[in-house]
Formats: structure tokens, C-alpha cells, sequence
């Protein structure tokens, strides 16, 4: 298929969804600085991966009804309500004075709101990508929330600086203000179904069922496997880069997006023309590759270089894992599946966060970013032991 004869992606409704994704964004990715409020509050870097990782198991447990909501209710109206819920959750953290059980309380509060936003974005994506330009779709979609997690970051620790945690959390908070605002121009829109998935299913039948599709659990292991890694990145930076003398993490951050979104606009096509399996195998080395290298901290250049790695990974592995999944289930179950994706990655979390804060806390930050980078490589395996890519021709 060439060029010319490719549908049309870049439409009006693709580019509102975008703004709505980078605004919310820039509110949601304000809170990789969360640990730094954990530890001024008295918490330790083992408070901090338990307190993660029950905020995300608590958004993993939800995600599934996230994505049936999604798919019964509609786009327009999760949005809005995930939306409203995400500015009011950054608030109760005004009033925390220690890391006692209110911390665990509010951060699986926001936790819960993140993954739902998080699902519907990627959710709303599929819904105006074409097929056969999917992973283009979601790359590029995803851009703008990648250069959320470059940009807020760094806007955050300026504000921290300067003003401190609660002109930080209002900041938060007012980013996803005007995201709930954009979403008001969001068109209430049912995704296209293909004549052969219009079977109606309910409920936990239809989870079962999109999950328990040839090749599925495979791809939400693997899943599973890249969001151990993303969580390590994005949690664990800020503190360590502090134990080291440097002063920012910023830095990281900028580099992570920077390649990701590079990757992203510059590459978009060729995640669809490879396939999810060819890019799979570099991207999951050069992630592992990137968390081992945060090691050598504090030595000069190291932390950007890191930064270039990890945002190489993650701008290819998310939107062609994404796609994957997408392309094994029927494209009714298209909100539950992009659910099922993102509980995954949020699953990694759960596995994740809590092990690196115990890893940290016991063996230092340098062996855990080591063993990190190592788990990169239970990803590059299982892709090129996925059965699925032989029987379905997925290449």
C-alpha cells in the first residue's frame, strides 16, 4: 500500500485527543516527583516502592472495569469523569504532615484515577486510528503524553525549588483542570466494529475473552515486563540522583522524552513496516542497557545517556505492544483490551516499585538499577519465543 492510499489519520478529532492527552499529562506525570514528597514527609525509599506499589495495585485491580465502562458507556463520558476525579485527587495532599497511612490513602486514590485516564486516552487513540496505521497512530499519540513526562519533571522540580510542594500540587492539579476542559470538545464516539465481532458479550465474560485470545497472555507479560522497567526509570531517578550530590533529575527526564518522541515522529511507520516482534528485540536491550548505565552515577554524561536509552525503549516497546494487543482480540472488546494492556504495565508496578525500594534501601540504588537492567532481558526472550508471531504471521 502506498503512501497515497493510506486512510486518513491525521484528522481534527486525532489532534483534539492529543491536546486533551498532553494537558492531562503534564498533570499525571507530575507525579514521578511524588517519592520526593514521601521523603520529606519522613519516608523511607522502602515507603516509597510500597506506597507506589499499593496505588498500583489498586489501579490494576480497577483497570479492567476502567476498560468495560469504557466500552458501555462511552469515551466522552470516562474521560470527563476520570478527568474531574484527577484534578480533585492532587488536593488531600496538602494536608499530609508525615508518611503515616493518609499517604497510602491519597496515592491509591490518584493511583486509581491515573490508570483510568491512562486507558481511556489510549483507548479514544485506537478508536481514530486506522488498522493499518495503528502503531503509527499510537506512537504519535503518544508523543504528546512522552513529552509530558520531559517536560513536567523538570517544570516540577522548578517549582519545588522555588515555591514549594503545595504551589507544586496546585500546579498539578491546574494542568488537569485544563484537560477536563479540552475533553469538553471530545465527540461522543462508538469505535467501528468489523461485522464478525458484533456478538454482544458482558462483563467478566468479555474480559476472559479478550484476555484468553490467541497470543494475549503473552503480550501482557511482556507488558508486564517493560512496566518493571518504566516504573524503576521514572521512580527511582529523583531520590538516587539526590544520594549522589547531583541535584536534578531533570536532566533524565528531558533526554527519556527526547529520544522517545524523536523515535516516535521519525519512526512512526516503521513500527507498523517491522513489526512488533523485529523492533522488540533492540528496544528491550538498549532499556536494560540504559538502567544498568544509571549505575555509574555520578560520572559525567551518564545521566543523559541513561535517559536517551530508557526513552528509546519505551518510545518503541509501548505503541508496538500496544497495537499488538489490539490486533489478537475483537475490535468490540478494542476498551477492554487497551485496559488489559495498561493494567499490565501497571502490573509491573506492583512487581516493580516495591522490590526496587527494597533492593534500594538493602543493597543500594546502583545494584538495583543493575538487576533492573538484567530483568529487560525476560522481555526479549519472550517475544522471541511468542508463538503467535509463526501461527498468525505477525512479523
Amino acid at each position: 500500500m502506498t503512501r497515497a492510499e493510506l486512510p486518513t489519520l491525521y484528522t481534527r478529532a486525532f489532534w483534539t485527543a492529543c491536546a486533551v492527552h498532553l494537558s492531562g499529562a503534564m498533570s499525571l506525570a507530575m507525579f514521578v516527583l511524588m517519592p520526593l514528597l514521601i521523603r520529606a514527609l519522613g519516608g523511607t525509599d522502602l515507603t516509597i516502592g510500597l506506597v507506589l506499589g499499593v496505588g498500583t495495585a489498586a489501579s490494576v485491580v480497577t483497570r479492567p472495569f476502567v476498560g468495560m465502562l469504557l466500552d458501555r458507556l462511552g469515551r466522552r463520558r470516562v474521560l470527563l469523569v476520570a478527568g474531574l476525579a484527577n484534578a480533585l485527587s492532587w488536593l488531600p495532599f496538602l494536608g499530609l504532615r508525615t508518611a503515616g497511612p493518609w499517604v497510602y490513602v491519597w496515592a491509591t486514590l490518584h493511583s486509581v484515577v491515573w490508570g483510568a485516564l491512562f486507558a481511556s486516552y489510549f483507548t479514544y487513540a485506537a478508536d481514530l486510528t486506522p488498522p493499518e496505521r495503528r502503531a503509527e497512530g499510537i506512537a504519535v499519540f503518544g508523543v504528546f503524553g512522552m513529552t509530558a513526562n520531559g517536560v513536567a519533571p523538570m517544570l516540577g522540580e522548578a517549582i519545588l525549588a522555588r515555591a514549594g510542594f503545595p504551589a507544586f500540587l496546585m500546579t498539578a492539579s491546574g494542568f488537569a483542570v485544563v484537560s477536563l476542559a479540552l475533553t469538553l470538545f471530545v465527540p461522543s464516539r462508538p469505535p467501528v466494529l468489523r461485522a464478525a465481532d458484533a456478538v454482544p458479550r458482558a462483563g467478566l465474560r468479555a474480559l476472559l475473552h479478550a484476555a484468553t485470545q490467541p497470543g494475549m497472555p503473552l503480550v501482557l507479560v511482556v507488558t508486564v515486563v517493560l512496566g518493571v522497567a518504566i516504573n524503576a526509570a521514572f521512580f527511582f531517578v529523583a531520590p538516587y540522583t539526590r544520594d549522589v550530590g547531583i541535584g536534578r533529575s531533570g536532566p533524565f527526564f528531558a533526554a527519556y522524552a527526547a529520544m522517545s518522541v524523536t523515535i516516535r515522529l521519525f519512526g512512526r511507520r516503521a513500527l507498523d513496516v517491522l513489526g512488533a516482534h523485529l523492533v522488540s528485540y533492540p528496544a528491550f536491550a538498549v532499556f536494560g542497557l540504559g538502567l544498568a548505565g544509571l549505575a555509574l552515577l555520578p560520572a559525567s554524561g551518564v545521566l543523559i545517556l541513561s535517559g536517551l536509552a530508557c526513552g528509546a525503549g519505551h518510545g518503541t516497546l509501548f505503541p508496538v505492544l500496544n497495537a499488538l494487543a489490539i490486533t489478537r482480540a475483537p475490535a468490540r472488546f478494542q476498551g477492554t483490551v487497551v485496559s488489559l494492556h495498561t493494567a499490565a504495565l501497571d502490573l509491573g508496578a506492583v512487581v516493580g516499585t516495591p522490590l526496587c525500594g527494597l533492593l534500594a534501601e538493602r543493597a543500594g540504588f546502583r545494584t538495583m538499577f543493575t538487576v533492573m537492567g538484567a530483568a529487560c532481558l525476560a522481555g526479549l526472550v519472550l517475544m522471541a519465543v511468542d508463538p503467535a508471531r509463526q501461527r498468525r504471521g505477525v512479523a
